[in-house]
C-alpha cells in the first residue's frame, strides 16, 4: 500500500481606518478560520492539528507566553500580563496571515503541500489604570489532509483506490481581562466561546468495476470554557523578573453529528443511500490546562520561558478513548532590541529566536510522537508607532515508524500591529 499526500490547492483619521480595517477582518476570520485546504495529515485524528493562540512576539520566541510580559507587545495567553501595556497608547489592534510550506515523507515516498490563511485577529483596549480587556478570534484546531490510499483489499472481489480528505476545525471566539489587584500582582479571565464544524469524507472507487462509495462523517460542537491567570513582577533597578500562571479546568463540547454512506453506479449513474444517522452528542471534553512561565526584561534583552501541561489522558474524545496522552510544551525565547531610542533604524528593531518541543496529545496504533520548533522573527517599527511584525519557524512532526508520516515545515507569519490613543484630551501651552 503506497501513501501520498495531494498537493494542497489560498483621506479618514487613523481611528477609523483602525475601526474599518477591524470590522472587514473581523467578517473575514469567521469564514476563513479553520478552512484551510491542506495542514498535519495528523489533523485527520481526534479535533485535528492543535494550535497556539498566541502573539506574533511569542511566535518568534518560541511560543514562550505565560511569563512574557511587554510595554509594547500583547500577551493573548496570560491577560493578566498585560499591566504594563497602555503607556504610550491605549488600544491595539492586531491582524496576522501565515503561510506554510510542508514535506510528507513515509518510508517509500515524499510529497509537498502548502497551505496558508488568517493566523490571528485580536483587539486590546484599556479600560481604566488598572484594568484591560482583548477581544479577539484564533484557531483552536485545524483539519485539513488530503491522502490516497491504493491497493485496498475490500470484501469484494476488487480492490479500491481511497481518497481520504478533511476539513474545518474548532475556533475560538474570546473576550480576555486583566485586572492590577496591587502592584507587581495582577489577575486575568479569559472567556471563549469554541465552536466549528469538522467534516471527514472517503471516496472508495475500483477500475475493475463501475461501483464507487461516499463516506461522510461530521461534527459540529460548541462551548464557552473560562481560564483563569495570574502574573507577579519582582522589579530591580536595571531588570524586571515576571512569573505568570494559568489554570482551564476541563469542559465538555456539545453539538450534533452526522454520518452517511451511499453507492454511485459511474456507468448509470444512479446513486443509492447505504446509510444515514444523525444525533445529538456530548461526548468531546477538552482537558484540563497548568502553565507556568517567567520572563526577564531589561532595557535591551527580554528572555521568557514556558511549561505547559494538558491533561488529555483524563479527557474524551469518541473513538480515541484509551489513545489520549498527557501532553508536556516546553518553551524558550529571547527578544533582543539594541536601542528603541536610536536615530538608527535597524537599532530600534526588535530581534527574536526561540525554539520548543511537545509530545502529541494522540497515540496512533500504539505508536507516540514528538513536534519540535525553531524560531526567529522582527518587530519592524513604523513611524507612526505602529509595527510590522515577522515571524518564521522550521517545525519537525510525526515519525516514519509503523507506516507513519514524517513532517517537515516552514512556515512564515506576518503580522500589523497599529497602536493608536482614542479620547487623549489635548494640551496647549
Amino acid at each position: 500500500m503506497t501513501r501520498m499526500i495531494d498537493r494542497a490547492s489560498v483621506e479618514l483619521k487613523p481611528s477609523k481606518i483602525t475601526i474599518l480595517l477591524g470590522l472587514v477582518l473581523l467578517l473575514v476570520s469567521f469564514h476563513s478560520f479553520g478552512q484551510n485546504a491542506s495542514g498535519s495529515v495528523y489533523s485527520m485524528f481526534g479535533i485535528g492539528e492543535l494550535n497556539q493562540t498566541t502573539s506574533v512576539q511569542s511566535r518568534g520566541m518560541g511560543y514562550a507566553s505565560i511569563g512574557l510580559s511587554s510595554k509594547y507587545d500583547v500577551n493573548l495567553v496570560n491577560p493578566a500580563a498585560n499591566d504594563q501595556l497602555g503607556y504610550y497608547f491605549n488600544h491595539m489592534t492586531n491582524i496576522g496571515f501565515y503561510y506554510a510550506s510542508t514535506n510528507y515523507k513515509t518510508d517509500d515516498a515524499s510529497e509537498n503541500g502548502s497551505y496558508g490563511g488568517i493566523s490571528n485577529f485580536n483587539f486590546w483596549f484599556k479600560i481604566g489604570n488598572k484594568w484591560s480587556s482583548i477581544v479577539g478570534l484564533g484557531q483552536y484546531s485545524n483539519v485539513g489532509y488530503n491522502i490516497n490510499q491504493r491497493d485496498v483489499n475490500s470484501f469484494q472481489s476488487s480492490d479500491y483506490s481511497v481518497l481520504h480528505q478533511g476539513s474545518g476545525g474548532l475556533n475560538e471566539f474570546y473576550f480576555s481581562n486583566g485586572y492590577s489587584i496591587v502592584d507587581n500582582l495582577s489577575l486575568g479571565l479569559k472567556l471563549a466561546f469554541v465552536f466549528g464544524n469538522i467534516e471527514h469524507t472517503e471516496w472508495a472507487a475500483s477500475s475493475q468495476n463501475s461501483q464507487q462509495f461516499y463516506i461522510s462523517d461530521q461534527v459540529n460542537i460548541k462551548d464557552v470554557y473560562a481560564e483563569y491567570s495570574l502574573n507577579y513582577r519582582i522589579q530591580r533597578p536595571k531588570f524586571d523578573v515576571n512569573f505568570g500562571l494559568i489554570f482551564k479546568n476541563e469542559n465538555t463540547l456539545k453539538g450534533s453529528t452526522s454520518s452517511q454512506i451511499t453507492s454511485q453506479n459511474t456507468t448509470s449513474g444512479e446513486v443509492d443511500l447505504i446509510y444515514e444517522d444523525q444525533e445529538s452528542t456530548d461526548d468531546y471534553v477538552l482537558p484540563r490546562k497548568y502553565g507556568f512561565g517567567f520572563s526577564v526584561n531589561t532595557e535591551k534583552i527580554l528572555l521568557a520561558g514556558d511549561v505547559e501541561y494538558n491533561q488529555w489522558s483524563q479527557a474524551h474524545i469518541p473513538d480515541y478513548e484509551n489513545d489520549l496522552n498527557d501532553t508536556w510544551r516546553y518553551s524558550l525565547g529571547l527578544e533582543l532590541t539594541p536601542n528603541r531610542a536610536s536615530e538608527s533604524y535597524m537599532s530600534r528593531v526588535s530581534y527574536r529566536i526561540g525554539g520548543y518541543t511537545e509530545n502529541s496529545y494522540l497515540k496512533i496504533d500504539g505508536t507516540t510522537f514528538s513536534q519540535y520548533g525553531i524560531t526567529g522573527g522582527l518587530s519592524m517599527p513604523l513611524r507612526t508607532g505602529s509595527a510590522v511584525n515577522v515571524a518564521y519557524q522550521r517545525k519537525l512532526n510525526g515519525t516514519v515508524q509503523n507506516n507513519l508520516i514524517y513532517e517537515s515545515t516552514n512556515e512564515i507569519s506576518i503580522n500589523l500591529t497599529i497602536r493608536n490613543r482614542w479620547f487623549q484630551q489635548r494640551k496647549f501651552n
